[in-house]
């Protein structure tokens, strides 16, 4: 038995710093270009990571555990993490815009006033100071670089801080951004263990959120900031779980500040108030959630608020459901339809249609949840995965919020998405980004079939994620 337990921390000993070595290889000298050798690449983090992902069932009890205790589970998701702090970002360009905004940001310049084209050229007359501003302006992008900023204030504060902390190469400042999110995943990996365990499931389970290799290619190696709104939802459900419900609303808005995204969760999290037995504390809870709530996005968005900041980011915004279209689902299918009966392209109609139902959808999941016929955590899950099948545009990155949100709902939808998003980067093969309908297809055919077998068969997928007793 010893040599037996020897030789699996040998192999997974070997295959952790095989994974090791995969990170840096993709961190350091992949480019997105490289179709072939980044889906290969990917495929072999995912294969090494899998004995890291899995839960075992115990011969005794019949129960799953991990190999691995959560200690362990943490150092290696955060080694991996590090690894990546001095690449630069080979999969986005979005740090380089964060990077100017932020710059503006400290300065007292509002980012929602100006795009980067007006500016570049009048930097000095306007006695503005943006770090290394000619090689952001470049490598932002063209798309980046004509439309003014959409990204909510504190988002905004986080790209401000290595201005502030007077961090002057481009790098180190990158790497700065990529502690505040390894710190922000960290906050995710606790959080959502001790949510797991509000439930009586196995809180080993997050190590598919913090071990998952989208995770931390996107969020540490490529500077995208889910993981702070993944933290903001979670921990306002945790205060709310502890009847700190002006706390809780409170955080939901600083989710709100990163990404509006969490503003489609608020029907859904009154209706669970109001489904509460009793009647006086529903009341009671829903009004110091509101005043929270109200207070928080007041505090955040009212210092910004003036009709040439609405009038801007409205049209920005509006970009995402009007005209921006990248690795969509049913958009696709519309689209074509349109093109077969219309001749051209009806984004601008199709996309708010498909808004539309996405509000319907989450107006009937709230209600679902009112009536106690889901769970609050399967009716925030299906309402961002309905959200992402029916957008017009989801970026990889987008996947965090569905992936930690399936793992409190116990699905494992989120993890196999999370595994074929990628495929979306085939779309770069050439300096013209150009998707490739048979890769996209597959993408999706695979998580629409994962998604109806899981479907028919609930009870097999969630009885896989009792709690052990040693958890």
């Amino acid at each position: 038995m010893k040599a037996l337990m020897g030789n699996k921390s040998i192999l997974f000993a070997g295959s952790f710093l095989l994974l090791c070595l995969g990170y840096i290889g993709f961190g350091y000298y992949l480019d997105r270009s490289q179709t072939n050798l980044l889906l290969l690449s990917y495929t072999g983090l995912w294969l090494l990571s899998w004995p890291w992902l899995r839960i075992e069932r115990s011969e005794r009890s019949g129960l799953n555990h991990s190999p691995f205790s959560w200690g362990k589970v943490l150092i290696a998701g955060l080694i991996l993490r590090v690894l990546l702090l001095f690449s630069w970002p080979n999969l986005s360009q979005d740090v380089y815009r964060f990077l100017w905004d932020g710059a503006l940001f400290a300065q007292g310049i509002s980012p929602y006033h100006f795009t980067p084209v007006s500016l570049i050229n009048q930097l000095e007359v306007l006695s503005l100071n943006i770090p290394d501003a000619a090689q952001l302006f470049k490598k932002m992008g063209a798309l980046s670089a004509g439309n003014y900023s959409n990204y909510p204030p504190v988002k905004q504060l986080i790209f401000a801080l290595p201005h502030w902390l007077g961090i002057e190469p481009l790098l180190h400042r990158i790497s700065a951004l990529r502690l505040f999110i390894i710190l922000a995943d960290t906050g995710v990996f606790f959080l959502g263990r001790q949510l797991l365990k509000k439930q009586s499931l196995n809180p080993n389970y997050i190590k598919w959120y913090f071990l998952n290799p989208l995770i931390i290619l996107e969020l540490t190696g490529n500077c995208h900031f889910e993981g702070f709104m993944a933290l903001s939802i979670l921990a306002s459900i945790v205060l709310a779980l502890n009847h700190r419900y002006f706390l809780s609303g409170i955080l939901l808005a600083i989710g709100v500040g990163v990404k509006l995204i969490p503003l489609m969760f608020i029907p859904i999290i009154l209706a669970h108030f109001a489904s509460q037995t009793k009647q006086s504390q529903s009341l009671n809870s829903i009004i110091k959630y509101g005043l929270g709530l109200a207070l928080g996005l007041a505090l955040i968005f009212l210092p910004f608020l003036n009709a040439e900041t609405l009038g801007h980011y409205w049209d920005t915004t509006g970009l995402w459901f009007t005209k921006f279209e990248f690795n969509a689902s049913v958009y696709y299918v519309l689209r074509w339809i349109g093109f077969q009966w219309k001749g051209y392209n009806l984004i601008a109609q199709i996309g708010p249609a498909l808004s539309l139902i996405t509000t319907t959808s989450i107006l009937y999941l709230s209600y679902r949840v009112w009536l106690n016929k889901s769970h609050l955590y399967q009716a925030m899950f299906w309402s961002i995965l309905i959200y992402l099948v029916f957008a017009t545009t989801v970026h990889p990155w987008y996947w965090t919020t569905v992936l930690i949100l399936s793992i409190l709902a116990q699905s494992r939808i989120g993890l196999v998405g999370s595994m074929l998003i990628f495929l979306s980067y085939t779309a770069y093969e050439s300096s013209i980004v150009a998707e490739k309908s048979l890769w996209i297809s597959i993408e999706y055919l695979l998580l629409i079939a994962y998604v109806l077998w899981e479907l028919k068969n609930p009870t097999h997928d969630k009885s896989q994620f009792a709690k052990t007793s040693s958890s």
